[in-house]
């Protein structure tokens, strides 16, 4: 397994295509886009703070990790996303493990995720990853009309 992974500010076909698929935006807090020129997709790229990279395998878009930065707190706030032929195989893993030092580098001192605590794969994600479990958020995560729990967790740098 060989990613290369890049930064992006712009909308781009691929991405689109995990916009516009209700299954994998099931768990994140990212808003369905019909098109590219959806206005919350742009708006979601072009937030100036936010980091975003997209991860590629033989040419093959993988997904993407990206954060919303908070600089008063020193804090950002991840997503990510997969495409479902390439989950299980470490490209989530690779792919925050990227943002995450990227963001320490850059002098960030909180990363943090509310995950769903049904998404238990996205747990065991994150739990590798050193990311501490700090909490349960009550009834705050909506999906398809359904209020769910969520975990609160977060990673500091060294």
């Amino acid at each position: 397994m060989v990613m290369q992974i890049v930064e992006f500010h712009t909308v781009f076909e691929d991405l689109s295509t995990i916009f516009s698929n209700k299954k994998l935006l099931h768990y994140t807090d990212l808003d369905y886009c019909e098109s590219l020129d959806d206005i919350s997709l742009q708006s979601w790229v072009g937030d100036k703070q936010r980091i975003s990279l997209a991860g590629y395998e033989d040419g093959s878009f993988v997904g993407f990790a990206s954060a919303h930065l908070v600089p008063k707190h020193v804090t950002a706030s991840v997503t990510i996303v997969v495409l479902e032929k390439f989950q299980h195989r470490g490209f989530a893993k690779e792919l925050l493990q990227t943002l995450v030092s990227r963001l320490f580098s850059q002098g960030i001192v909180r990363v943090e995720a509310q995950i769903c605590t049904e998404n238990t794969n996205s747990v065991q994600l994150f739990e590798s990853l050193g990311f501490e479990r700090e909490g349960i958020l009550r009834k705050n995560f909506l999906i398809e009309g359904i209020l769910y729990d969520s975990y609160m967790y977060a990673k500091f740098a060294q």
